[in-house]
């Protein structure tokens, strides 16, 4: 099997988030070479793939390869290595996105409340605004109730607006919801 073959039978069908989105910048601006990117395209795709797996379909040296995954952890562009697993899969989870307007005084408190909830997967602060937004999966409905009876009683939280999501047009990766 010619070199070239086996790329394809790795990439067949896949195309890399990252590069794509670093395309539209200027490259002198990133901190990652073409090597780099093609390397965190390879790891992304499948992050159990050796070095010298990499290495071959890059046509450079494991060391190379091995150096190169090494700096970019050093730099924290690389920040962790991951099974991705379809919770869709193992449980009938509920996903909704929550629109939460807080007390400006105490945004950081009800963040730090919500955030030791287990079935949020994301949270943010919307620039300019006392809210959080964020993401959470749920096993049930009752589970989901719950947690809108109980998110209002936190101190400093005004209002609550959860949406359910009936369908996925594009999953994200790290739950597949």
């Amino acid at each position: 099997m010619e070199e070239k073959e086996v790329g394809e039978q790795f990439l067949e069908g896949y195309s890399c988030d990252v590069a794509i989105r670093w395309s539209r910048l200027d490259s002198s601006l990133l901190p990652v070479d073409e090597l780099d990117k093609k390397i965190i395209c390879f790891l992304r795709y499948n992050a159990r793939m050796t070095n010298a797996e990499i290495a071959k379909l890059l046509k450079t040296s494991e060391a190379t390869v091995r150096r190169r995954i090494s700096e970019l952890i050093k730099k924290k562009i690389i920040i962790g290595f991951s099974a991705l697993v379809d919770l869709q899969a193992v449980e009938n989870s509920i996903k909704v996105y929550m629109k939460i307007d807080v007390e400006p005084t105490e945004i950081e408190n009800v963040a730090g409340v919500l955030d030791d909830n287990m079935n949020i997967l994301s949270l943010y602060r919307r620039g300019g605004e006392s809210q959080i937004l964020g993401e959470a999966l749920f096993l049930n409905m009752e589970s989901l109730q719950d947690f809108e009876d109980s998110t209002p009683k936190i101190p400093g939280v005004i209002r609550v607006e959860t949406m359910i999501v009936s369908k996925a047009y594009r999953k994200n990766p790290w739950v597949g919801i």
